[in-house]
C-alpha cells in the first residue's frame, strides 16, 4: 500500500495570506471594539488613542492587503509560470531504487552503467542524467562524466530555464573543477548566445570578457 503523505505541521503554515488575515482581526476587532466602548462611557483620551492606534492599523493592514493582491501575488505567479514548468506537464520522478541501492552499497561503477543504460534507452529521462552528474561529481569526482551526464540533462530538459540552469552547471564544472580556462570560455560563449535572456546573464558575458581577455593576454605572453 502507498503511505498517506504526512500532513505538514501547522507551524509550518502561519506565514500563510489567510493566516495573518485572521490574527490580524482577532487582535484589531477586540481592540476597535473597545475604543468604541470606552468612547461611550466617557474615557476620552484613552478611548481617543486606542481609536487612532486601531485606525492606523487597520490602514496599514489594509494597504498590505491592497499591495499583496495587486502587486505580490500576480508577480509571483507570472515568475513561477516563467521560471518553471506547470505540473501538468512535469512528468512524475523516475523511480531509480535499484541504482540508488548499488550506490549506497558502494557498487558505484556498477551504477554508473546502470544509470547510463537508463539514459541510453529514454530520451526523455531527466532523472538518471541528474544523478549521474551528482555521483560522478561527488563520489567519483570524474568531472568529464559529470559534464556529459548534465549536458545530456540539458539536451533532454523540457523548459528553457532547466536547460539553462544545467548548462551553468557544466561550465561551473569547467571553470571550478577542471580548472580548464579554454572550455570554461567555449561554455559561457554557449551560455550568452543560446540563453540571452537568462537571469544573470549580464555577469556571465563579463566573466566571458575577462577569460577571454586573459587567455588574449596569456598567448600574448
Amino acid at each position: 500500500m502507498t503511505p498517506r503523505p504526512k500532513k505538514a505541521p501547522r507551524d509550518e503554515h502561519l506565514g500563510e495570506t489567510r493566516t495573518i488575515i485572521r490574527m490580524m482581526f482577532w487582535l484589531l476587532g477586540p481592540l476597535t471594539l473597545l475604543a468604541i466602548l470606552l468612547a461611550l462611557v466617557g474615557a476620552g483620551r484613552i478611548a481617543g488613542m486606542l481609536l487612532f492606534a486601531c485606525t492606523f492599523s487597520w490602514v496599514v493592514f489594509g494597504g498590505y492587503l491592497l499591495f499583496h493582491f495587486i502587486l505580490i501575488n500576480p508577480a509571483g505567479d507570472a515568475v513561477g509560470r516563467i521560471l518553471l514548468p506547470s505540473g501538468s506537464s512535469t512528468p512524475p520522478a523516475k523511480a531509480l531504487s535499484h541504482i540508488e541501492a548499488m550506490v549506497a552499497h558502494g557498487d558505484l561503477a556498477k551504477a554508473v552503467d546502470a544509470y547510463k543504460a537508463e539514459i541510453a534507452t529514454d530520451p526523455a529521462d531527466v532523472t538518471s542524467c541528474e544523478r549521474l552528474g551528482t555521483l560522478a561529481m561527488r563520489q567519483l569526482a570524474d568531472y568529464d562524466l559529470a559534464v556529459w551526464a548534465y549536458r545530456e540533462a540539458e539536451r533532454r530538459a523540457d523548459t528553457p530555464a532547466r536547460r539553462f540552469g544545467f548548462a551553468l552547471i557544466v561550465a561551473g564544472i569547467c571553470r571550478d573543477q577542471l580548472k580548464d580556462r579554454g572550455r570554461t570560455v567555449v561554455e559561457l560563449r554557449r551560455l550568452v548566445q543560446l540563453y540571452p535572456n537568462a537571469p544573470r546573464i549580464e555577469a556571465l558575458r563579463a566573466e566571458l570578457n575577462e577569460l577571454k581577455a586573459g587567455l588574449f593576454d596569456d598567448h600574448g605572453a
